[in-house]
């Protein structure tokens, strides 16, 4: 479902040319980018805008030290002063919490509250984080199997959690302050030399997230006097847990928020898929697609480190370079779990998808956390698929550092290179069947090669004006009949270039290979479906008249096309399917060309 994708606003330009290309090539020297992330969303696979070079390649040029741009418990302690422009390195010295201001919901709506985080004494002495020992491993279970003791103990610890708001407010391991988080890193609370920071749609968005739930768990048990507490993870990609966690859902208690879908509950089967529109489809069809757009996410679509994590956070221009899973499941289980926009709220306000549903207020329901836990066990999930999956070696990612409270109150920082290994943090997953994992879609929508000569070629499809309807094309590929040693050194990747559209709305296309435009996109589990594309609503200042998103998207399609008996064809069809935002969706071009994996 994704592989790599670029993203600017249209005052910039895309450098997406070359037909064979680097997935794991480093920013070029005149782009900025830091270790903090921007941007909301997500989309399928992201290419990173790169010169030549390789991920694992340690690269001076004239870059942000990227290793301090600091998460604290209320979001990024974001750089109070300019940024420097020469490489420096030792890391840049903590920011000033002076740089934290309001966060916006939407360019019409501010956060009614601030969601700065509280400022320690003394930033410059915060100490790097060590990890206490430790007598036994918290294990994560799944939350449809916890039992009503876990349940009980649980839902007590988050009460007091919440108690601890009516009395201190700004105690930093108070429920809200918790939940803080997401609010400042997210919606614009912080700017970076110059720029709107987000702590999503790159490299960081696994590590940040990990991090985040490590302490958060920790803070948890503290509540209880239980240092082997473990958070449960909702396992959305097992068919057992494909409805929304019935222990969140249970009025009254804890861990029930009233800002949910309500159609969604009562066992309703969710749709990785999920953007707003739900699909005339069956519950086993339904969990076909979920087992299906797993399989694409975690094994066709990120056969690489940058395709599964995403791209470096670029401060240069306003890049999003998301990660296969922070695009599905990720984006879609927030929507689905949030309540519906445009609805009204049990205050009577206008629904902008809260809680779950917007980034501002999703560490206010319970579930974020459950659902994070699962996002998180698939960076373990994936790295255990083998392969060239594993972790990134590139310094900028490792030496990336984050801010956090612990359980007593005490500010650390920590760093990306210390949360690799859950056991060494402490913590593992109880183990679960993983049925995407044996879930290739190989039954075929069609029978046979579709006639490509019947079909208008690419070259007079793009420019295409607007995707308000399914097309196909054809489309030539630049080689043929690879041998295997071929396409372990090289991925095929289909690429769409300068896809523009109105990023204030919710955005998603299906891609299809070999089938023309009457095929049935609620069926994904076949063998031709290749991925989709998705945007979330971004976040913009009052004022700000930019609105146009630039992207250009990759799918892998190596494994694809030998499943379709298309290795040995020079050209193939192509199908694209809108689900979402169709009308407002132009692309410039479409090819397919080598990458190196």
């Amino acid at each position: 479902m994704a592989s790599l994708c670029n993203s600017s606003s249209t005052s910039l330009k895309t450098p997406f040319t070359s037909s064979s290309t680097s997935l794991s090539s480093t920013p070029k020297p005149s782009q900025l980018f830091i270790h903090g992330k921007r941007n909301q969303m997500f989309k399928v696979s992201c290419k990173v805008t790169n010169n030549n070079g390789d991920q694992n390649q340690n690269v001076e040029t004239n870059s942000v030290d990227r290793r301090n741009v600091l998460l604290g418990l209320g979001g990024l302690y974001g750089v109070a002063n300019a940024i420097p422009l020469a490489a420096s390195a030792a890391p840049a010295p903590p920011p000033d919490l002076s740089s934290c201001s309001i966060a916006r919901i939407n360019e019409n709506q501010v956060v009614p509250y601030s969601c700065c985080a509280p400022k320690p004494d003394d930033m410059e002495k915060v100490p790097y984080y060590k990890f206490p020992s430790m007598t036994k491993l918290r294990v994560r279970q799944p939350a449809h199997e916890a039992n009503e003791e876990y349940i009980a103990k649980y839902n007590l610890a988050i009460s007091r959690m919440k108690d601890l708001d009516k009395t201190q407010p700004l105690n930093p391991i108070g429920f809200k302050q918790q939940a803080n988080i997401h609010c400042a890193y997210c919606n614009g609370a912080y700017r970076i030399g110059g720029k709107e920071l987000q702590v999503h749609n790159s490299w960081l968005f696994f590590p940040f997230h990990r991090w985040y739930l490590y302490f958060h768990e920790r803070i948890v048990g503290k509540f209880i006097d239980d240092p082997t507490f473990a958070l449960p993870y909702w396992n959305w990609d097992h068919p057992k847990g494909m409805r929304f966690p019935a222990m969140y859902d249970r009025e009254g208690t804890s861990l029930f928020d009233v800002t949910r879908d309500q159609s969604h509950r009562n066992g309703a089967v969710i749709d990785l898929g999920f953007f707003g529109n739900e699909v005339e489809t069956t519950q086993l069809q339904l969990m076909s697609n979920n087992l299906t757009l797993m399989y694409r996410q975690m094994v066709t679509n990120a056969p690489c480190p940058r395709m599964f994590f995403g791209g470096p956070y670029d401060l240069g221009v306003n890049t999003e370079l998301p990660g296969t899973i922070e695009n599905i499941p990720h984006g879609p289980v927030h929507i689905w779990s949030g309540t519906v926009r445009g609805s009204t709220l049990p205050n009577g306000a206008i629904s902008n998808g809260e809680n779950m549903g917007h980034f501002y207020s999703a560490g206010l329901d319970p579930v974020f956390f459950c659902h994070h836990s699962n996002v998180d066990r698939m960076w373990s999930e994936w790295k255990a698929t083998g392969g060239k999956r594993t972790d990134i070696t590139h310094k900028d990612w490792l030496n990336s550092e984050f801010f956090f409270y612990d359980e007593n109150e005490n500010p650390y920082r920590v760093k990306v290179r210390d949360c690799l290994d859950t056991k060494k943090m402490g913590y593992d997953y109880k183990p679960i069947a993983t049925p995407w994992r044996n879930f290739k879609p190989l039954t075929k929508a069609s029978a046979g090669k579709v006639n490509t000569a019947s079909l208008p070629p690419a070259s007079n499809v793009f420019p295409l004006a607007k995707l308000d309807k399914a097309i196909s094309f054809s489309i030539n590929r630049p080689t043929s009949s690879r041998t295997q040693q071929e396409k372990n050194a090289q991925e095929e990747m289909l690429t769409f270039s300068s896809i523009r559209y109105d990023n204030r709305g919710y955005i998603r296309f299906d891609v299809f290979s070999n089938v023309d435009n009457n095929v049935n996109a609620n069926e994904l589990d076949k063998a031709e479906f290749a991925g989709s594309y998705t945007s979330l609503p971004h976040v913009h200042r009052a004022g700000e008249t930019n609105h146009i998103a630039t992207v250009d998207f990759q799918l892998a399609i190596t494994e694809l096309l030998e499943d379709i008996g298309l290795e040995d064809e020079d050209t193939i069809a192509v199908t694209l399917v809108p689900k979402r935002g169709g009308e407002g969706i132009s692309i410039e071009g479409a090819t397919i060309s080598l990458a190196d994996c």
